[in-house]
């Protein structure tokens, strides 16, 4: 059948197959997707691409679905329908029965708090519960500089932690891009923006959450650690960062036990003179 005037034609390309395709690269992306990322990945064009997200939000609006499509950052990701938040506050519930460390309780915590939520940026490694922010969300760009938003997922964030007895190490990353003529004065190079960043986060949760400062590690890594190649904008977007990680307190230690008195040298007694 032809289109009504003011539709556009699907294209034949744009089959169930497709969609979920999109659905599970979007499932398994931890930032937004161009359309023009997507069609290479899928190795369609441009125009198909956008018509399989149409197709795959039209989908997640039926009723009864749990995830939905936003458009965020330029780019389209799945995200969780906020009416669903108590599935996984009952999730914390059960899963608390079980043998559940503090920093896994953690986890559920925030992403209860963070509705809606893509594909969850919190990693459970090693024992260490790790949060990602990408910097936009955080900071002024090009800045130390704390955002209204980047003050609302703090205040989320410390609320879930300050009670736990972890330190919190925050660390500041940025990608390869050298620091701007402007910047310069203030941020020589990436090790001085990555450190301000780290401890602009540190000395919020200070001074705004009461964390005792002890349990705070604020470090600068620069551009070293990346968590994607910097060769596209998007991963560049990655790699410019903030992640708080909980470490397990290191156990005090014991005090030293007093060395055992030493008994006193003996002289060996002298033979009796003879008579």
């Amino acid at each position: 059948m032809a289109p009504e005037a003011g539709e556009s034609a699907m294209s034949d390309v744009v089959t169930p197959g497709l969609v979920g395709q999109v659905e599970a690269i979007l499932f398994a992306s931890d930032v937004p997707l161009p359309y023009e990322r997507i069609a290479e990945v899928l190795e369609i064009s441009p125009l198909d691409a956008r018509a399989a997200v149409q197709a795959l939000r039209v989908a997640c609006d039926e009723p009864g679905r749990g995830l939905a499509v936003a458009e965020v950052g330029g780019g389209v990701r799945l995200v969780t329908r906020p009416e669903h938040a108590p599935v996984l506050v009952s999730l914390q519930r059960l899963r608390l029965k079980s043998r559940l460390s503090r920093a896994a309780v953690e986890t559920l915590t925030i992403i209860a708090y963070r509705q809606p939520i893509s594909r969850p940026e919190i990693e459970q490694l090693r024992g260490q519960l790790s949060v990602r922010l990408l910097d936009k969300i955080v900071f002024k760009s090009g800045s130390a500089d704390i955002l209204p938003q980047g003050m609302e997922v703090l205040d989320k964030l410390a609320d879930a932690i300050k009670d736990s007895t972890n330190t919190i190490r925050i660390e500041g990353h940025t990608d390869d891009t050298p620091i701007s003529n402007k910047l310069k004065a203030k941020y020589p190079s990436n090790w001085e923006l990555s450190a301000a960043r780290a401890s602009a986060v540190a000395r919020y949760f200070e001074t705004k959450h009461f964390i005792n400062p002890k349990r705070l590690e604020s470090l600068g890594f620069s551009m070293y650690h990346p968590v994607a190649p910097n060769d596209s904008e998007e991963n560049k977007q990655r790699n410019r960062r903030v992640e708080i990680v909980l470490k397990p307190a290191a156990d005090p230690e014991p005090p030293a036990e007093p060395a055992a008195a030493q008994p006193a040298p003996t002289t060996p007694a002298s033979p009796a003179a003879n008579p």
